[in-house]
């Protein structure tokens, strides 16, 4: 989203924050009621597009949201939803995307208010590296010509050990693929809030074998002291690599491998 409509997003998530007393506990079934919504307007473009018309009143849009769902949906979703229908939006469908980050970001806080952030960022991330390992399950789940409730159910008995929270995010990633982001940009996007939430970056490690816990801390001291914020470590095997690691930290990615030396030897010589 651009400057404007990620200035919308930042004073929902304020607004929001603000009932999150009334709402603990509750956190499913709000993201719940929030996703639903978001798949509503998904199917009603013209709504979108009034309630995000800048040129009509603010009130007037706000009262479309009352007249529209009013008594149909949780007064605190109306309320969100309200809030999203006053403020100034960029890009067309930027209030589908800030429901779909604001569902997540709700499910995010229930994990964290039952200090259970730290898991659901650990599972998102199993069940991505068992995405990449698993060609057909990920083109099954991705598959839009089977109905997004048969693949999200489907995904939920997959990954039923994980915890409700960490389900529910990955389900959403089901639903979601096909909307022009993938099932891996989604679950990425989770991982990255819940980073943000947890107030640390995360570093995507790849390795041809498992990493000792010394390795681990060593490499957690010297990627907190480069980019001066906590860090959490996941490590993804693959023997492709050969030895070394290589390290993904946002857009950073630091290449030790001896594979990729290999590669630029190769090609020195060739050239």
């Amino acid at each position: 989203m651009r400057s404007g409509s990620e200035v919308a997003l930042a004073a929902a998530k304020e607004r929001w924050n603000g009932l999150r007393t009334q709402i603990s506990g509750q956190e499913i079934e709000l993201a719940e009621a929030i996703f639903s919504i978001a798949d509503i307007l998904s199917e009603n473009l013209s709504v979108v597009a009034a309630l995000e018309d800048s040129s009509r009143p603010a009130e007037t849009r706000a009262r479309l949201v009352t007249d529209l769902f009013s008594g149909k949906i949780r007064g605190e979703v109306l309320d969100l939803l309200t809030g999203l229908a006053r403020d100034r939006w960029s890009e067309s469908g930027d209030i589908i995307r800030s429901l779909e980050h604001l569902g997540a970001y709700t499910l995010l806080l229930g994990a964290q208010r039952d200090n259970e952030l730290s898991r659901v960022e650990e599972e998102i991330y199993v069940s991505m590296r068992t995405l990449r390992h698993e060609r057909g399950l990920r083109l099954t789940l991705s598959d839009d010509h089977y109905p997004a409730a048969g693949r999200a159910e489907l995904a939920q008995q997959i990954f039923a050990s994980c915890s409700p929270y960490a389900q529910r995010l990955i389900m959403r990633a089901v639903v979601h693929t096909g909307r022009g982001r993938t099932l891996a940009q989604s679950l990425t996007r989770y991982l990255d809030l819940a980073a943000q939430l947890d107030q640390h970056i995360v570093a995507s490690i790849t390795s041809a074998v498992p990493l000792t816990r010394d390795q681990e801390d060593r490499l957690r001291s010297i990627l907190t002291r480069t980019y001066n914020k906590g860090v959490a470590i996941h490590v993804t095997l693959d023997p492709a690599v050969i030895g070394g690691i290589r390290i993904h930290v946002g857009d950073d990615v630091i290449d030790g491998t001896l594979a990729s030396r290999i590669t630029a030897l190769r090609e020195n010589f060739t050239n």
